[in-house]
Order: structure tokens, then C-alpha cells, then sequence
């Protein structure tokens, strides 16, 4: 029997890839396991297509206006403010064309593709076996798995633009260099510094090149600047206020807003927090680098190259804090690290190759790759293997996947009643079903908006799936408190908002509707079982 090539061995690896990713995030909006951010970025695509992209109320409940200011969230809200991601109305038609499938298709192919240029980038220097076994890695690696099926994330273009970027250094073409190097700070608005790091990794190692690695440092510092100080105030003060200062505000305590100029100067003047913030927690540090670096069996982490590469953005991951901990190997920010992690990886193995001929380390090697997915599986990133293994242990918390897909159908068939140009409140897991539309803000946060002249409003809608969340509130707090706030403001609205449906747990009221009393019987009962339930010892 004839051996697969490693180049078709690096072919299949990607197709196996994308099909099992693409089956599991179609699994996970199916089992309704996808969550907020996913709406966010469905809601912004959305409206662009009638010519307001980056708008979304979803996005403007997350604002400073309503987190500091007690506003309500706002219709014509734009996300620039907290994210500056020019390059994403690029899909704006793919969403037009393929709706809510959209975006996992778009993160799906991003990455796969991303792997395949990996092994083209493997494979100028270091042999097609070499070359291939960096690639499993890459489609083996945690720090890949999580976020791929995971909600979607802008950064999720960056991998492949970074290996196309070293391609064309590479190959000295200079068109794809151009074109990257355009199109990596334009992800989003701290992408710069991956450039930059790229920059740093060329001046370094290839002196004679240094001009362009100096033009390519100042694009993607600059950018980083002007975007953050100059763009970004335009649409709103979110980064000032909220990003900047939740993310780094341990250099500036006791302030309320500053820019990323202002940061930078603290974290200068500061070099002792400085030093303990580049290390602490030092568990967490630690494991989050062995994370990185397991997948490539931590050749990573004896690579200059990869260092140097991946240095600037590693460092604003070490510096900062927030609700998201930068340092989890499941979430979107090791798209930040990954690609120099791997680029730098290659260049370290070009002068030691016959280490590779060893089949005792090869088999090392797969060991590592393996024991990187099984951490994927274990991690199990926004519920996406949940039909496979327990959200809890202790208690025990298991849904099978019958029970999944069934309440899935149910809860979709309710939702598709509300009409689609209704405004709606709905809990979270049921954001990405509903996010084609300009108005949806997130139960029990808000039953409120407002329009376009400043007027508040109430929603016209309110969907909640309690029995999702009861599910998860034996086990899981923050949960536990949100069923509670949840059944809470239900009862404290019954008087505007009647109930339409009851399925499977999964509750639409209107607003203004004539009351049934069976139907509202039915949720007095509902609203009894649960607050029971919630309140009984856990």
C-alpha cells in the first residue's frame, strides 16, 4: 500500500479540521450553547447590510454609557467605540448570503486556512514530514481548538494573515507583504503590536532588511496609537473609559479613564509593577505558556525566533487583567500569540532538523499533540463538547444530546413567532436566534432602549429560556443568580407584558397583549418550581 505524501497528509489534516469544527459549531448554535458575543458580531454584520455596519445594541449594553452612566442601550450604537475592526465588513455579504451560518464559516475557514499556509510556510525551508508535523500541531494545539469553537472573534483573521505576512518575507513577494502588512492592524485595534513583533523578529535577524522591518514596526505601532487615541474617541469614550482602565488600571489606580498613551507612560515609570506584573500569577503564567508551547512539544519557549515574534502582544497579555482573563489558553486572545508561536517554531528548526529523524522524539512529539487536544475536549470552550462530557462533576450536570437537540427545536419554534421587526429582550443563549434584527438587548439586564432621537423604550418582546437556566444553576453560581434575577423581573413586569408561549421551558411574552389565564397560570407555577428549586441547599 502507497504512504500518503506528507503534503496530502497536510491536505486531509486540514479537511478533518473543518468538517469536525464546522459540525461542532453547528452543534453548538443547534444545542443553543452559542452565546453573546456571537450575536454581537451577527447583530453588527447584519446591520450593515441596510447600511449601518457596526451597530448594535447588543454591543451598546456593554458600554461605558450603560455600565458607568446608567443609560439604557442605544439603537445606532456604534461598536468602533470598543473594538476598532475596519476589516470586517469585508463578510459583510457572506452574512447576507448564508445568515446566522455565516460567521462559524467564516472562523472555520479562517483558521483551516491559516494551517494550510503554515505548511507552505513549513515547507520552504524544512522538509514536506517536518513540515506536516507542524501543521497536526497546529490543528492539534488548544490554543486553536478552544476559540475556533468558541463564539466567533475578529481575531480570528489573524492567523493567516501573519503566516501569508512571513510568506511573502519569505519569498520576497512583495505585493503579499504590502497587502498584509496593511491588513494585520486593521483586524483590530490592538493587532499593531502583532505586527510590530513581526517587525522586530525581521530588524533582528535579518540586518540587511532592517528598513522595511523598520516601516513595518512603525505601521503597527502607529496605527495602535492613532486608532486608540484619535479613532476611537470618535465613536464613543468605551476604550478610555472602561478598556483601559479595567484592563491596566493596576498602573493607574484611582483614575476613571486613560488613554493608551496615558498607560504606557505609568507602565514606563513603574518598571516594579512592571516586573511583578509580567509574572504574576506565576501558576498561571506558567501553565498558560506550557499550554502554548505543549502542542509544538515547548520548542516555542527555546526559540528565539518564536520570541521575538510573539514578544509585544505576549506582553500585553502578561500586563493585563479584566473580566476575560487574557492568560486562558481556551479564549480568543491566544490568536494574538499563536502565529508567532508557530512562524518563530519553523525558523528554529531549520538548523536542526536531524533531530526530527528520531522516531523516539516524533513519538514524543504526537504524545504532546494529543494531550493538547485532550485539554481542548476537557476545557470544553462555551459548552462545545458538553454532549460529550459532564459541565459538572460535583454536582453531577450532564445533558445528552437527545435532550440538547430537542430542546433546541423547541425553543427555536418559539422564537421564530416573534416577529422580525420586533424589539426584543432575550437571556442569553437565545441572542444568536435573534440577533438579525436592530433592536436586542439582553434579559434580565434590560427591558429597555433607546431610538434614534433619545427616546426610551420598552422592548416589544421578552424571551427567556428558564429551563436552560435552571439546568445550570445547580452547579454554577453565576447561573444560580441570574435564574433569580431572571424569575424576578418576570414577575415584576407581568402588568406590561402577558404571556404568548410556554414550550419546554422557554418563555416569549408581549407587550400589551391580552392576558390567557391558563397561560399565566402556567407561569406562576413555572416561576414557583424554579424559585424552589433555586433556593433549595446546593
Amino acid at each position: 500500500m502507497q504512504r500518503i505524501s506528507p503534503q496530502k497528509q497536510a491536505a486531509l489534516a486540514a479537511v478533518i479540521f473543518a468538517v469536525v469544527a464546522i459540525t461542532l459549531q453547528w452543534w453548538r448554535l443547534m444545542s443553543l450553547n452559542a452565546s453573546y458575543d456571537q450575536g454581537i458580531f451577527f447583530q453588527i454584520l447584519w446591520n450593515g447590510l441596510s447600511g449601518h455596519p457596526f451597530e448594535s445594541t447588543l454591543s451598546s449594553q456593554l458600554s461605558t454609557n450603560v455600565i458607568h452612566s446608567g443609560e439604557f442601550p442605544a439603537l445606532g450604537y456604534q461598536r468602533l467605540s470598543q473594538h476598532f475592526t475596519p476589516i470586517l465588513v469585508t463578510w459583510i455579504p457572506l452574512i447576507g448570503l448564508l445568515g446566522i451560518w455565516g460567521l462559524p464559516i467564516i472562523q472555520v475557514g479562517m483558521i483551516t486556512a491559516a494551517g494550510i499556509v503554515l505548511y507552505k510556510l513549513a515547507a520552504l525551508d524544512l522538509s514536506p514530514s517536518l513540515s506536516a508535523k507542524i501543521t497536526f500541531s497546529f490543528y492539534f494545539a488548544n490554543a486553536v481548538i478552544a476559540p475556533t469553537l468558541a463564539n466567533f472573534t475578529d481575531l480570528c483573521q489573524l492567523p493567516l494573515l501573519v503566516f501569508a505576512l512571513l510568506y511573502g518575507l519569505r519569498t520576497h513577494n512583495k505585493l503579499l507583504t504590502l497587502i498584509c502588512t496593511v491588513l494585520i492592524p486593521l483586524v483590530r485595534e490592538d493587532t499593531g503590536v502583532v505586527l510590530a513583533g513581526i517587525a522586530l523578529w525581521l530588524g533582528v535577524k535579518q540586518p540587511q532588511r532592517r528598513p522595511l522591518a523598520t516601516a513595518m514596526f512603525l505601521v503597527g505601532v502607529s496605527w495602535v496609537v492613532i486608532v486608540t487615541n484619535v479613532l476611537m474617541p470618535m465613536f464613543g469614550d468605551d476604550n478610555a473609559r472602561r478598556f483601559m482602565v479595567s484592563n491596566f488600571g493596576q498602573f493607574a489606580p484611582g483614575v476613571d479613564r486613560a488613554t493608551s498613551l496615558d498607560i504606557l507612560g505609568q507602565v514606563l515609570r513603574q518598571p516594579i509593577t512592571l516586573l511583578r506584573e509580567l509574572v504574576s500569577p506565576p501558576g498561571d503564567t506558567l501553565l498558560y505558556l506550557a499550554g502554548q508551547g505543549l502542542p509544538l512539544l515547548f520548542i516555542p519557549l527555546i526559540a528565539t525566533d518564536a520570541w521575538l515574534m510573539m514578544g509585544f502582544p505576549l506582553l500585553g497579555l502578561l500586563l493585563a487583567k479584566g473580566s476575560n482573563d487574557p492568560l486562558s489558553i481556551n479564549i480568543r486572545y491566544t490568536f494574538l500569540v499563536v502565529p508567532g508561536l508557530f512562524g518563530g517554531s519553523i525558523y528554529w528548526w531549520r538548523s536542526r532538523e536531524k533531530i526530527f529523524s528520531s522516531k523516539r522524539f516524533r513519538q514524543i512529539w504526537t504524545g504532546c499533540m494529543v494531550l493538547s487536544l485532550l485539554f481542548a475536549i476537557a476545557g470544553n470552550q462555551n459548552r462545545s463538547f458538553s454532549f460529550l462530557i459532564p459541565d459538572s462533576i460535583q454536582p453531577w450536570l450532564y445533558n445528552n444530546p437527545v435532550q440538547q437537540w430537542k430542546h433546541g427545536q423547541s425553543a427555536r419554534a418559539s422564537i421564530k413567532e416573534i416577529p422580525a421587526q420586533a424589539s426584543v429582550s432575550a437571556n442569553t443563549n437565545l441572542v444568536p436566534w435573534l440577533a438579525n434584527r436592530s433592536v436586542l438587548v439582553r434579559f434580565p439586564h434590560s427591558l429597555n432602549f433607546q431610538d434614534e432621537t433619545g427616546i426610551q423604550k420598552s422592548v416589544d418582546w421578552i424571551a427567556v429560556d428558564l429551563k436552560d437556566l435552571s439546568h445550570f444553576a445547580s452547579a454554577f453560581p453565576r447561573d444560580r443568580k441570574m435564574l433569580n434575577k431572571s424569575l424576578s423581573k418576570l414577575q415584576k413586569n407581568r402588568s406590561i407584558y402577558s404571556v404568548y408561549s410556554i414550550n419546554d421551558g422557554v418563555v416569549l411574552m408581549q407587550k400589551h397583549k391580552s392576558q390567557s389565564k391558563k397561560l399565566e397560570k402556567e407561569l406562576d407555577q413555572l416561576i414557583i418550581n424554579l424559585s424552589a428549586q433555586n433556593d433549595a441547599p446546593q
